[in-house]
């Protein structure tokens, strides 16, 4: 069972990402999965800068 839906427009922004914005996408995603499951937060520094 889903417990999430990917909506068009989430699709679509990913879809633009280049593969290095995807790379660090998938990454971040990952430490926070794992965030998620050790209760701990760690500050993610640097993402954003892929942005500008």
């Amino acid at each position: 069972m889903p417990t999430y839906e990917a909506l068009p427009r989430f699709t679509a922004d990913l879809d633009r990402l280049t593969p290095e914005q995807r790379r660090r996408f998938r990454k971040t995603v990952a430490a926070f999965v794992d965030d998620l499951r050790t209760g701990r937060f760690r500050v993610a520094r640097g993402f954003t800068d892929s942005w500008t």
